[in-house]
């Protein structure tokens, strides 16, 4: 009896398993139909995935209440390639040609005694043919600057930037640092300049070479690190904002920002409370101000400073005051 009994429970277990397991390959197929870029009709859809009308409309139902953007056009049904979901995927999995550039220095960088990296050197190089940038005198001149750089930093030695052209003073001159940290793939360095005594961030392009000094890093705790927000300010300083969206602007930031999606939670009375840090209030408040009426500055004194400011200077512009 007990054994008849412990039989019927697996199977029973196995059958419910089954069915799960049907479902969910269901819901993966139409996920893949519907967003494969065309439109489909119900008639389409069920007779492609063997599934009734009402199954369908079942599905359809969990699809939309899992975050996925469902468009009908005259009978028709396909995914916004914009949901969510695919934006976080793609964030999550696919390199960027920077991204792509970054690794092949970064190999670059680590020589050729290792033959896997020789391998994945080589691999990078067919894909993209790096090669013939690689061999151009720019870019060694900024491969050597950046085993250097990283030589520096490891040892936590000053080094000399020479003939470094800035383009804000117009001039070519040395300069001595403390460089701390590689930035914007590589492209740049973040120093602590002994003559200023300020942190600022250099172009590894902009250097003829780069001399490594004797001396060690005597100003390690005037480090700072530079920030970029989802507005792409950055700054040694970030400010908290807090703000109550509304649908519309919810919605618009979504889509405009997607990156974001992940400071945003759903309120108890449907809002959306949107808590993140800015490098500067330009970006944010340029989204504020075009949706002003559906959005609610809870929480950031300085924030509303700067918006005071900017509705007080545009009223003064349309001769408002």
């Amino acid at each position: 009896m007990i054994k008849k009994s412990v039989t019927f429970a697996l199977s029973s277990y196995r059958f419910v398993g089954e069915m799960r397991f049907d479902k969910l390959k269901k819901q993966l197929e139409l996920l893949i139909i519907l967003s494969d870029g065309r439109n489909y009709t119900v008639e389409e859809l069920c007779e492609r995935i063997g599934l009734s009308h009402r199954n369908f409309y079942y599905l359809l139902d969990f699809i939309k209440h899992a975050g996925f953007i469902v468009f009908k056009n005259q009978g028709c049904y396909h995914i916004d390639r914009r949901s969510p979901f695919f934006t976080q995927l793609l964030q999550a999995i696919q390199f960027t040609d920077k991204d792509v550039k970054t690794i092949y220095s970064v190999l670059t960088m680590a020589g050729n005694d290792s033959e896997m990296v020789n391998q994945l050197r080589k691999k990078l190089d067919n894909a993209y043919n790096f090669s013939i940038s690689a061999d151009s005198p720019v870019r060694r001149q900024m491969d050597n600057n950046m085993k250097q750089l990283q030589m520096a930093m490891a040892e936590k030695k000053t080094v000399c930037l020479v003939g470094y052209s800035s383009p804000h003073s117009h001039s070519m001159k040395d300069r001595l640092v403390e460089p701390f940290l590689f930035l914007h793939n590589n492209e740049d360095i973040r120093c602590y300049e002994l003559v200023s005594k300020q942190n600022k961030t250099f172009k590894i392009s902009r250097m003829t070479s780069v001399e490594i000094l004797d001396t060690p890093w005597l100003h390690e705790d005037l480090h700072r690190q530079v920030f970029t927000d989802i507005f792409m300010f950055s700054s040694e300083e970030r400010h908290r904002v807090k703000l109550r969206l509304g649908q519309l602007s919810h919605n618009l930031f979504k889509e405009e920002y997607p990156q974001g999606t992940y400071f945003i939670t759903k309120n108890e009375d449907g809002s959306w409370l949107l808590d993140l840090e800015v490098c500067d209030y330009r970006g944010l408040g340029r989204f504020v101000l075009g949706l002003y009426k559906d959005i609610e500055i809870i929480e950031g004194d300085g924030f509303k400073a700067y918006m005071k400011e900017e509705i007080k200077g545009l009223a003064a512009s349309l001769n408002l005051q």
